[in-house]
């Protein structure tokens, strides 16, 4: 889950949620800010407008959402933000740890409450499928750590230049990426500035 910064909004204030959906693609790519996939991604409320339809149309309330983790799993389960962790206010990178079979669990380390809310925030996307009958997050993440994985060793060996690798890592699955590659500046640099609004560098 990729952390970011919300950029200020100074557009226009429209009515309906939905035509803010090029503004938040611009901000933050075209990807669904829990499972990092670059799938259709629609306008996400945060806090579920069932539960706080003031929040309707408030920017500081949307991310981006696929439809396999907004509308299948998601949905209106969280009446809140509190309770869970969410990519534009933690640093979601360093509270979760990839596994390359596809697995997602809560860093190792963390605090007792902070754990709880880690695994919330899995528990309410199914950000680790790895033990449902479908489970196009864990094979797409496995994938992604071969992917990754062969481009780190052809760039290694001046197979493959940034761009090359870039181009692949453009596929998603970011956390992934920034994994493989964390003893590689060059690349780590790279991989922030490809996908908008990176903020890694968060506490």
């Amino acid at each position: 889950m990729r952390p970011v910064q919300r950029p200020v909004y100074n557009g226009i204030a429209y009515a309906d949620y939905k035509s803010y959906l090029p503004a938040l693609i611009q901000a933050y790519g075209g990807y669904c800010s829990y499972c990092e996939r670059p799938d259709k991604v629609d306008v996400e409320h945060v806090i579920p407008k069932t539960h706080a339809q003031h929040l309707t149309t408030d920017w500081n309330n949307f991310l981006l959402g696929c439809p396999r983790c907004n509308r299948d799993f998601k949905k209106s389960k969280n009446t809140q933000r509190l309770g869970y962790i969410w990519p534009d206010v933690e640093n979601t990178f360093k509270l979760l740890k990839y596994y390359s079979d596809g697995r997602v669990q809560p860093m190792v380390g963390l605090t007792a409450a902070l754990t709880v809310h880690v695994q919330a925030t899995i528990d309410l996307v199914c950000l680790d499928d790895s033990n449902q009958i479908q489970k196009p997050l864990s094979l797409g993440r496995r994938r992604a750590f071969k992917l990754a994985e062969y481009a780190k060793n052809r760039f290694l060996a001046n197979e493959m230049t940034v761009g090359e690798v870039m181009d692949l890592a453009e596929t998603g699955y970011w956390s992934v990426w920034y994994n493989v590659f964390q003893n590689i500046p060059l690349i780590l640099t790279r991989l922030v500035n490809l996908y908008p609004n990176t903020d890694i560098n968060r506490p």
